[in-house]
C-alpha cells in the first residue's frame, strides 16, 4: 500500500483542540526547521511515501461572523508557509517524497511553475503538488484576489493546470541545455519554446524559466468530492484522496473516479486512491483507549465550529437549528455537504444536526468505520478491509495526537503492516522520483491527450 502522512505547518494539524496534548512537540515546533528536519527522517526510517503539508490561504471567520474563534483556538491561525522548509527536509533525507498545498486561485500558473521546478531540482525529483481552489472569503478581503463561485474556481484550475503543464513539459526541450563553452552556449534557443497559452483566465507567452526537472512536472495530487472535483480530479489527479464513510459503500466512489479518468482518455491505473483518515493507535487496549479519553477531553468544540463553518461558508449560528443544510446555498467547500450525503444518503441534514456533529466531542470507536483506531493489530486490520473492499491504494493517514501519532505510525504501525506484507520495508533504488514511488521506474508525467494534440498543432 501506499501511505502519506497528513499535518500543516500550524500549532494544531485538523483536529482542533490537540496542541493541549501534554509535551506535544508541533504545538511550538511547527515554525522549526529543526522540527520538520527531525519529522522527516523519522518518516523516511519508516519507508513513508510522502508527508503532505495541507494549507490555507485566508483566516476562518464565518462562524459569528468573526475570525477571533478561530484565532483563539488555532484553527490555522497562526500558520507559515510550507513550501519554503521543503528543501531544508530533502537535504536531510534521500527518500522521502514531500507535498505542498498550493492554490489556483491566489497565484500565476508561471509563478506555480517556476516554484514547483525549483522544488523538483532541490528536491531530486521527491516533490508533488496539492491541487486546490482556495474557497475563504477572508482571502479576497486580505488582497489576495476575486472571490470565485464553486465552479467557476475549477474552470479556472482547468485552465492553470493546462498552462503549467505546457511550461513544464513543452516548453524545453530534454536536451536544451548544452553546456556548450567553447561556443559561449549554456542553453541552445532553437531548444526553447514559447508556450503563447490564450485563453479565459490566463495569457501566458512563456517560455517556461527552469530548465526541465527530473520530474519535469510534478506529482499531481487532488482532493474534492463535488461531481466538478471528481471530475477535475480524473482528468488531472495521479493520487486522489478521498473521505469514503465506510469500505462498503467507499468501493463504488472509487471505481467511479477511475471510470472518470478512463472517459478524459487515461489509463485508469495512472489514477491512485487514498483514503484520508485518522489514526490513532496505543500499545494496547489500554492505552488506545487512554488516548481516546484525551482526545474527547481537549475537543476544541468552538474551533470545529469555525472550521466547519468556514469549509461550507456557512455560519451555523445565524439560523435556527431546524433549517435543512441542503437549502443553504454555498459556494465554498462542497467536500463536506457530499461526505455528510454519503454517510447516510437518506437522511436531510440540519443545522442543529451539524452542529452536534460539530460541536459534540466522538471518542474514537473501534466500530467507527472511518476512523483508523486501536492497537496496531486492529489497525491494521481495518486497512487491509479498505483495500480489499473499496480497492483503495493505501492511505493519506492524519495522526493524533499531532506529534505523538507520527510516533505511533513509525514506531507501532508501520512494522505491523510490514510484518503482514502489506509495506515495504525499504525504498526501492531504482525509484528515484515521486512519481516512479507510486508507478514504478521509468514512470513519467501523463500526457492529457487534449493538451498534447494542441501541442502538435501549435
Amino acid at each position: 500500500m501506499h501511505l502519506n502522512v497528513f499535518t500543516q505547518c500550524s500549532p494544531s494539524p485538523q483536529f482542533k483542540g490537540m496542541w493541549r496534548v501534554p509535551g506535544d512537540r508541533t504545538a511550538t515546533g511547527y515554525r522549526s526547521l529543526e522540527y520538520w528536519i527531525s519529522r522527516a527522517r523519522q518518516l523516511e526510517a519508516a519507508c513513508v511515501d510522502a508527508l503532505f503539508f495541507a494549507d490555507i490561504h485566508g483566516v476562518y471567520d464565518v462562524y459569528r461572523g468573526s475570525w477571533a474563534p478561530a484565532v483563539r483556538h488555532a484553527v490555522q491561525i497562526p500558520s507559515i508557509d510550507p513550501a519554503l522548509l521543503l528543501s531544508a527536509a530533502a537535504a536531510a533525507t534521500r527518500h522521502l517524497g514531500f507535498a505542498i498545498t498550493y492554490s489556483t486561485t491566489y497565484h500565476s500558473p508561471y509563478e506555480c511553475a517556476r516554484l514547483f521546478s525549483s522544488l523538483d531540482h532541490l528536491t531530486g525529483g521527491r516533490v508533488g503538488w496539492n491541487i486546490v481552489t482556495s474557497y475563504l472569503r477572508s482571502a479576497t478581503a486580505s488582497g489576495l484576489g476575486d472571490y470565485l463561485d464553486h465552479d467557476d474556481r475549477y474552470d479556472r484550475a482547468d485552465e492553470y493546470v493546462q498552462v503549467a503543464r505546457a511550461l513544464w513539459e513543452d516548453s524545453w526541450d530534454a536536451d536544451a541545455v548544452v553546456r556548450d563553452a567553447e561556443r559561449d552556449i549554456f542553453t541552445d534557443p532553437d531548444r526553447v519554446r514559447q508556450i503563447d497559452h490564450e485563453g479565459r483566465w490566463f495569457t501566458v507567452r512563456g517560455p517556461h524559466q527552469c530548465e526541465p526537472s527530473p520530474q519535469r512536472t510534478p506529482v499531481l495530487y487532488q482532493a474534492g468530492s463535488s461531481p466538478r472535483g471528481i471530475d477535475f480530479a480524473a482528468r488531472h489527479a495521479e493520487v486522489v484522496f478521498l473521505t469514503l464513510a465506510d469500505p462498503t459503500s467507499g468501493a463504488e466512489p472509487v471505481a467511479a473516479l477511475r471510470a472518470a479518468a478512463a472517459r478524459h482518455g487515461r489509463d485508469p491505473g495512472t489514477v491512485k486512491a487514498l483514503q484520508g483518515t485518522m489514526v490513532m493507535v496505543g500499545r494496547d487496549r489500554a492505552e488506545a483507549k487512554a488516548k481516546a479519553e484525551a482526545y474527547n477531553t481537549l475537543w476544541s468544540s468552538e474551533g470545529q465550529l469555525a472550521k466547519w463553518c468556514g469549509w461550507m461558508d456557512i455560519d451555523l449560528a445565524a439560523f435556527p437549528d431546524d433549517t435543512p443544510v441542503d437549502q443553504i446555498r454555498s459556494q465554498a467547500s462542497h467536500s463536506f455537504l457530499g461526505f455528510l450525503r454519503k454517510l447516510t444518503p437518506d437522511r436531510t441534514w440540519t443545522v442543529g444536526d451539524v452542529k452536534y456533529l460539530v460541536s459534540r466531542p466522538r471518542r474514537p470507536r473501534l466500530e467507527a468505520p472511518v476512523t483508523l483506531f486501536g492497537t496496531p493489530e486492529q489497525v491494521a486490520d481495518r486497512m487491509e478491509q479498505w483495500l480489499t473492499v473499496a480497492d483503495v491504494d493505501g492511505f493519506n493517514l492524519i495522526p493524533c495526537p499531532p506529534s505523538d501519532g507520527i510516533d505511533d505510525i513509525c514506531d507501532l504501525l508501520v512494522p505491523e503492516l510490514q510484518r503482514r506484507g502489506l509495506f515495504r520495508t525499504a525504498y526501492d533504488p531504482a525509484e528515484t522520483t515521486l512519481r516512479e514511488r507510486y508507478f514504478g521506474a521509468g514512470a513519467c508525467a501523463y500526457r492529457d491527450p487534449a493538451r498534447a494534440v494542441a501541442a502538435r498543432e501549435g
